[in-house]
């Protein structure tokens, strides 16, 4: 079944503000926070990863709740519309937070804000994967989902430059600006999809709330394969963004305006390149374009180590080079899910199991797994910063061991990771003609 257009672009709408947020909590504002507002490095890596820490045990409650829901609104949409008003309050607290703030208050205002984000994003990622039974129309959705996901990215990036050309130079202005951007998107966007998008296929009778339901969702060894592969593919781009602007100002000399602009290459390569990586995916598997695009972003590390200091076109188009494969692993990953979700109501209808509508549950521990493997790199790679006697402050002269540290620890991880998880990602066993079996057969038992 094919989605119209105008439905995935109205589901869709919600990724611009939600991913406008993701690059400045991984790129902009840990750095924001240890130098302009005065915490300590190691405060800021421990809050940040703290946050999330606790954060991640409350995407499994969310989503059996949702998987609980009955409404005369949906089950989803009362989820992403309530959500939408909670991180819009934890944008407002976090990106407008004023010099001098205190790390409880810090850890509060990150705790509202991912609470928000909780909410919005697994209530439209499970939405998502009910729009359409299809194995190849998923690529499609959740491709158009990642491509949102990149604009709303690309457009956040162009906020700092933005602002530094209105002549505002004023610490802190370019966060300032990123924070209101994203409160003036979300609310009208969570509306639309409200009102817009269809229910999708119906969902099946819902689990028990306990601590059991997540042990069945995760004795499958398929989806515990599945949150590995998601895991190393999320720590990759966490550990390069968290060292991101660190390095390029650091190790290679350039501006901070010049980083925003190599952000640019980047990204824009990825928007670029997603359609390319959905027709890969039709054609060879989802699990191999995954295992080829993760792969690609761990070994391109190399390339990115090669790039010359002060050279502003030879590193965009290394940058570019380097996100051509970004949006693959996240929306084919989701896509995955979706197709284990059907494998799995097969094998309780066969095994004359209860049938349990498991699909915000599914969708909390993978997003539990991308918050982990986002968490961890800030919260370990910013202590072994100071500990290489890294400053962290604009403008700090860093040099010699804290240089070499910073590279060492921007190079080695996401190779290392990203070339486990293609591994790990090959091994992946429901192909486009396994599921074909799985929906024939399920069709045929309903």
């Amino acid at each position: 079944m094919r989605v119209a257009n105008r439905h995935l672009l109205a589901w869709c709408g919600p990724c611009l503000p939600l991913a406008a947020l993701g690059l400045p909590l991984v790129v902009y504002l840990p750095p924001h926070y240890s130098g302009t507002l005065g915490l300590s490095i190691g405060t800021v890596g421990f809050l940040f990863a703290l946050v999330r820490l606790i954060d991640i045990p409350l995407d499994p409650l969310l989503g059996s709740l949702m998987d609980r829901t009955r409404s005369r609104f949906g089950q989803f949409r009362p989820w992403l519309l309530a959500g939408a008003g909670v991180l819009a309050i934890g944008v407002w607290l976090l990106f407008m937070a004023r010099p001098g703030v205190s790390a409880p208050l810090a850890f509060a205002f990150l705790f509202t804000l991912y609470l928000g984000y909780s909410m919005v994003g697994l209530a439209q990622t499970s939405w998502g994967s009910r729009l359409s039974p299809d194995y190849a129309e998923r690529a499609r959705i959740f491709g158009w989902w990642t491509a949102m996901n990149v604009a709303g990215t690309i457009l956040v990036l162009t906020i700092p430059p933005l602002v530094l050309k209105l002549g505002d130079a004023a610490p802190g202005a370019g966060i300032h600006a990123m924070g209101w951007f994203i409160i003036a998107l979300l609310l009208p966007a969570a509306l639309v999809a409200g009102r817009v998008v269809p229910e999708g296929e119906a969902p099946g009778p819902p689990h028990d709330l306990s601590f059991a339901a997540a042990a069945r969702v995760l004795a499958d060894r398929r989806m515990l394969l599945l949150l590995g592969i998601d895991l190393l593919a999320s720590a990759v781009p966490a550990i390069t963004g968290a060292l991101f602007i660190f390095f390029f100002t650091q190790a290679k000399g350039y501006s901070q305006a010049d980083t925003s602009v190599l952000l640019l290459f980047y990204f824009v390569a990825g928007l670029v390149a997603a359609p390319l990586w959905i027709r890969l995916a039709t054609r060879i598997g989802k699990h191999r374009a995954v295992a080829a695009a993760i792969g690609w972003k761990g070994a391109v590390q190399l390339l990115i180590l090669l790039i010359p200091e002060a050279n502003l076109l030879l590193a965009g188009l290394g940058m570019a080079i380097a996100g051509i494969p970004f949006a693959a692993p996240i929306f084919l990953v989701r896509a995955m899910l979706a197709d284990l979700l059907d494998a799995q109501r097969l094998d309780r209808r066969e095994a004359a199991e209860p049938d349990r509508d498991t699909t915000g549950l599914a969708y909390a521990l993978l997003n539990a797994t991308a918050k982990l493997g986002y968490a961890l790199p800030v919260g370990l790679l910013y202590p072994l910063l100071g500990a290489f006697g890294f400053d962290p402050a604009p403008g700090a002269a860093n040099e010699g061991r804290a240089i070499t540290g910073l590279t060492l620890l921007f190079i080695s991880p996401p190779l290392l990771f990203g070339l486990v998880a293609a591994w790990l990602a090959w091994r992946w066993p429901i192909t486009a003609s396994a599921h074909a079996e799985i929906r024939q057969r399920l069709d045929a038992s309903a």
